[in-house]
């Protein structure tokens, strides 16, 4: 990739998910016409809601890219595939031009017993052969409300908007329509209600995520419903895609997508200063980064070689995930190497100012010391450059939010090939402006661009999940955290001590000057020598607590003792989730629990380290 590479921009991909009833009583014979009308109606609203979205998304991509491409956005059905409300969304769906990924809560042949007609079954067959996705879940008959309960899950987890076909009464058991309801209430995604008995009466619920819990959801789920038309539906959907609405934002959005890949590093201070005090080797990354996403497929070798092929996933995370991930996590590892070789040599200069002061001592002559003044002012002024690029450049803010974006993203490798939503929270309204975040509104966007996995779930998929997590995510995160946690540890102690060595010396070297005076030494001395002596002793004791003071200011800014100790608690417990996961026979439920777990403990490290310095701007060493 050459230095022009930008981060991709954000793009529609609408998910439309469907729960209901499968036919008579629930959903009479003559109540499947005026229903289709009014799904026809909902997904020309969805579609003309898109390409509107889609179309001011443009706004957020570089002027110089090309701005020629399709405004149309992606539209996608999921679907069981069911009789009734299911296949009624999917072939209305289709027939707008929308895709349609299928979920079946068993393998196909099982799932196919469920429809009693050969016309049931064709039907089924036919909206199978036109999916573009099909994710098989392995369900045991003997269990079916939970493997219908988890395929209705699965569907919401990669539902922006749910449409439901259903009478408003209570669910009749694990996995009914009105449990899935109640769960897409509490979660925040919009619910478009289509009752039978009056479908032209189209009613929608939606409230910000967590506002209302499952348990009050479930109770009575029909009571978060009103009224709605095309105009009202129109814009819950622009709501779902609307960027953040904060100037800060979206600003911060804009200028994060017009960001040109970095490949030089002129500031490897940083680097330098590890090497001379961890021992870390210098790199030929320290000083040119290598290109972004070809780099990342390398770091991505093992786990791209064991996750499974499919016809739809595995492109999406080849095209979209990688070079989502990766672009963000090459531009943070830039903007860490610059901020921390900013601080780094800010400090160091600070002490060569007055070095260069203090040389003043031993040189009397005006013209000379003019000189000296000279560089000590050249050397204020490059403090104050470099000071203001750092603040200008934001690159202390751009390194966190690439970091938290990096990690956000990558974890979707491991969530996607069992087709959950990760840990990235919704877009939801009714946020202050304060409280929008750019960052997780371009993740979930990312995540809406991939689909559902074209696998069928057996033994084979999940040992084959089970070890690209292990081989292809664990084993990095663990060797990573280990050499970071040691490595910031050496820091640590070693740039304490110095600073203790220094101050040390300068106590000693006081000491041996008020024994000098205090013994009659001193006046033993020539004039000469006693000048030098104490112009001398005068230049250290000043020099010497100056260079301890920015190693302390380097320690604290860097505060390497916190992050040696996050990084070692990260790597301990990654590495019990490791043994456990080499340890059991995987199942679904099981493995994403596990996976679910490794978030969280990945997740909770980014927290505390961003909001260890997120309050560490750039400051002038004064």
């Amino acid at each position: 990739m050459s230095s022009s590479t930008y981060p991709i921009p954000p793009h529609v991909r609408i998910r439309v998910g469907v729960t209901g009833h499968r036919g008579p009583p629930k959903l009479p014979a003559d109540a499947v016409a005026p229903v289709r009308a009014v799904l026809d109606r909902i997904v020309a609203v969805v579609a003309d809601e898109g390409t509107k979205a889609e179309n001011a998304y443009k706004a957020y991509a570089s002027a110089t890219r090309d701005q020629t491409a399709a405004s149309a956005g992606d539209f996608v059905v999921i679907s069981s595939l069911a009789e009734g409300a299911d296949r009624l969304v999917a072939e209305a769906g289709l027939a707008a031009g929308f895709a349609l990924e299928a979920v079946l809560p068993f393998h196909r042949a099982e799932y196919s017993r469920d429809f009693e007609s050969p016309e049931s079954r064709t039907a089924f067959e036919g909206l199978l052969r036109r999916s573009s996705a099909v994710f098989e879940l392995d369900g045991q008959r003997a269990d079916s409300p939970r493997a219908y309960e988890a395929a209705g899950f699965i569907m919401l987890a990669n539902t922006d908007l749910l449409i439901v076909i259903w009478d408003g009464k209570p669910a009749a058991g694990v996995g009914g329509t009105a449990e899935i309801i109640s769960r897409a209430i509490a979660e925040g995604i919009p619910v478009v209600w289509v009752e039978p008995a009056n479908p032209a009466a189209m009613r929608l619920s939606w409230s910000p995520a967590g506002s209302i819990t499952t348990a009050d959801a479930a109770a009575r789920p029909q009571d978060t419903f009103r009224p709605a038309d095309e105009a009202g539906l129109a814009l819950a959907i622009g709501e779902i895609l609307a960027p953040p609405t904060s100037p800060q934002a979206q600003e911060s959005l804009k200028q994060y997508l017009r960001t040109r890949e970095r490949r030089w590093n002129f500031c490897p201070w940083y680097s330098l200063l590890s090497r001379l005090f961890a021992g870390r080797p210098l790199r030929r990354s320290d000083f040119h980064l290598p290109p972004a996403v070809p780099d990342t497929q390398q770091q991505w070798r093992d786990y791209l070689g064991i996750l499974p092929q499919d016809r739809a996933q595995r492109l999406a995370i080849d095209h979209v995930l990688l070079p989502a991930c990766g672009i963000p996590d090459h531009l943070a590892t830039y903007y860490s190497l610059v901020y921390r070789s900013t601080y780094t040599i800010n400090f160091l200069s600070a002490a060569l100012a007055v070095t260069v002061a203090l040389i003043g001592i031993f040189i009397h002559d005006p013209h000379v010391k003019s000189y000296f003044v000279s560089t000590e002012l050249a050397v204020i002024v490059a403090i104050l450059l470099t000071w203001l690029c750092g603040h200008w450049g934001q690159w202390h803010r751009r390194w966190l939010e690439c970091r938290r974006l990096a990690e956000s993203l990558r974890h979707l490798r491991i969530f996607a090939p069992l087709a959950s939503a990760g840990s990235i929270p919704r877009p939801r309204r009714g946020l202050h402006h304060t409280e929008e975040d750019w960052i997780d509104w371009y993740a979930w966007s990312v995540r809406r661009q991939l689909p559902l996995p074209d696998r069928v779930v057996d033994s084979q998929y999940l040992e084959a999940i089970r070890d690209a997590v292990r081989r292809g995510e664990m084993a990095g995160q663990i060797q990573y955290h280990q050499r970071n946690a040691l490595q910031m540890a050496k820091l640590d102690h070693r740039i304490h001590l110095s600073g203790q060595v220094l101050f040390a010396t300068t106590a000693g070297l006081c000491i041996a000057f008020v024994c000098l005076v205090w013994f009659g030494l001193l006046d033993e001395m020539g004039q000469s020598v006693r000048d030098l002596l104490l112009s001398s002793l005068t230049f250290l004791t000043a020099l010497l607590p100056t260079l301890g003071a920015a190693l302390a200011a380097i320690h604290a800014q860097g505060d390497f003792k916190t992050v040696a100790e996050q990084s070692a608690r990260t790597a301990q417990r990654l590495a019990a989730i490791d043994k456990i996961l080499a340890a059991e026979e995987p199942s679904f439920g099981r493995l994403l629990d596990r996976i679910e777990k490794i978030s969280e403990v990945l997740m909770a490290d980014l927290r505390e380290w961003h909001t260890v310095f997120q309050t560490r701007q750039l400051a002038l060493p004064a």
